[in-house]
């Protein structure tokens, strides 16, 4: 057997959360066909979970780093039920069966260069007076690096981003039906494109158990990306619709 770690925090620190049942989880992941256990410490917010399996592979990174999110958060969010506090859990660092230390950097490859409505030199400050104007932006804008950021939330907080976008377009008082179409006569984004991430949110939305791959996920976060950046470019142009020429329809 092989041995990964990971390392974090219960947050805020101050709060210093100890729990010391500690029970050896096992678990299959169906998706890559490997078995784990997990046993999860938290002494003084510090967290460490030992995760073994037969074979570390680091393909297989994701689908273990969630596991070990879940049965840690699983254990402080009982805490945190009992005596009414806000806790967060974060890991840190993982640490591989070879012993190196590894950041963990949430990131997505495939979204680089897709936003075009700003870089960090220039329209920044345009775009961000624009955002801090606009709570539902500011949050929507949130939940899209939650999506990236916590396992299991991307298809749920993807869609809810495009709802908030949704209502800083449409005309007060529209209809649920006519402010989906203002939105995309505004952005020029076809209906199935829009479709894709929002039906894909529906069962974990609704509660409703089942599994989403991880292509889905990680087209549903792209998809919400580039519409995101389209609002972005029609709130510096005053929220006027997009000029079709330079921003053609986005079709699926």
């Amino acid at each position: 057997m092989e041995t990964i770690r990971f390392h974090g925090r219960v947050i805020p620190e101050t709060m210093q959360v100890s729990i010391g049942f500690s029970p050896l989880i096992r678990w299959k992941a169906e998706e890559i066909g490997v078995e784990m256990e997990f046993v999860c410490r938290i002494e003084k917010s510090k967290i460490e979970v030992e995760c073994r399996a037969v074979k570390w592979r680091p393909e297989h990174f994701a689908e273990v780093y969630r596991r070990a999110l879940d049965i840690c958060r699983a254990k402080v969010d009982l805490v945190a039920f009992k005596l009414g506090w806000g806790l967060t859990v974060i890991f840190d660092t993982y640490v591989v069966p070879a012993g190196e230390t590894v950041p963990i950097i949430h990131t997505m490859h495939e979204l680089d260069g897709i936003c075009t409505a700003y870089s960090l030199d220039c329209h920044f400050d345009e775009v961000c007076a624009q955002v801090l104007q606009r709570p539902l932006l500011f949050m929507a804008l949130r939940e899209l690096i939650s999506a990236i950021s916590l396992p299991h939330v991307s298809p749920v907080e993807c869609a809810r981003a495009m709802d908030r976008l949704k209502h800083l377009i449409a005309r007060p008082g529209s209809t649920d039906k006519s402010a989906w179409h203002q939105m995309r006569e505004a952005l020029h984004v076809e209906e199935a494109y829009l479709r894709f991430i929002t039906d894909h949110s529906a069962n974990p939305r609704h509660g409703q158990p089942g599994h989403t791959s991880g292509a889905v996920t990680t087209e549903v976060t792209r998809r919400a990306w580039v519409v995101m950046n389209r609002y972005l470019e029609y709130l510096r142009r005053g929220a006027l619709e997009l000029d079709p020429i330079a921003f053609p329809l986005i079709a699926s």
